[in-house]
């Protein structure tokens, strides 16, 4: 979730900070919702046989709680530096990780700092997609991305977030603005290999990665869904009784799907 805007005032600079705000509101929250299956996410897409983790220093981009960066020591990584946004998400990081808050379009380090870089989830969240690849380029010799591959969806999901409509919850602006605006134009593996050789990029591969998680229990399929940064400070403003209500009817539309353990289809992207 790293990413500024090119110019203050922007409609990006905008949308950044409103993204950030998003994310601190749902820090505390995190690592016992939706953090639960990017940590596993994470760990999927360290383990992959082309990720150099091991003896190499690794940059976290938009590392949020720091995931992906907690991957990456245990696949055996030297040094990690988690970079966000998000002052909220980073207090939540551990020290290991040497949390930064960091713009992803002019990264405070110097060329050839890191041996990979660590993109997990983020590149949508990005401002300005081809400045902040060219930073990775600059700063990392290699990189590893991942994001939901197109069409991606889950039953839990959609039972959860027909409970929220219901509700009366309606995405924030922000929320609408990012989706149109700074999601990855091409988003599809295709499209994702472009942008990088345009950065600099080369030996670039995608592929689709099935991850079953441990998230399988309806209560853990609520808090996925309710502990979103879009979804969160909509929830933290209701009075607790209306919290536990629209909990209870997450949990029981969930479990009325039958689903078992979540599993994503994940994007994957590497390159050096």
């Amino acid at each position: 979730m790293v990413g500024e805007a090119s110019g203050p005032g922007s409609a990006a600079a905008g949308l950044s900070t409103s993204v950030g705000a998003a994310y601190d509101q749902a820090a505390a929250g995190w690592d016992s919702g939706p953090g639960r299956m990017y940590a596993d996410l994470s760990r999927a897409l360290l383990a992959q046989p082309d990720v150099p983790a091991a003896g190499n220093s690794v940059l976290d981009l938009g590392a949020g709680t720091g995931a992906a960066g907690a991957a990456a020591l245990a696949a055996g990584a030297t040094r990690v530096v988690a970079a966000d946004i998000a002052p909220g998400m980073l207090r939540h990081c551990p020290r290991s990780l040497h949390p930064l808050a960091a713009d992803a379009s002019a990264l405070p380090f110097a060329d050839a700092s890191f041996g990979l870089a660590v993109a997990a989830f983020c590149l949508g969240h990005l401002a300005d997609l081809p400045a902040c690849l060219g930073e990775l380029r600059r700063v990392c010799g290699g990189l590893a991305a991942s994001a939901f591959a197109p069409g991606w969806t889950h039953p839990a999901k959609q039972a959860v977030d027909e409970v929220l409509r219901a509700a009366g919850f309606r995405a924030p602006e922000w929320y609408l603005r990012f989706k149109e605006q700074t999601e990855p134009r091409g988003a599809d593996a295709a499209g994702l290999e472009r942008q990088l050789a345009a950065a600099g990029f080369g030996g670039v591969q995608a592929r689709t990665v099935v991850v079953r998680t441990r998230v399988s229990a309806p209560a853990e399929f609520a808090s996925w869904r309710l502990g979103m940064a879009h979804v969160a400070p909509w929830v933290a403003a209701l009075n607790p009784a209306r919290q536990a209500e629209i909990r209870q009817a997450a949990q029981s539309a969930a479990a009325r799907t039958g689903a078992g353990p979540l599993e994503v289809v994940m994007l994957v992207v590497t390159a050096r």
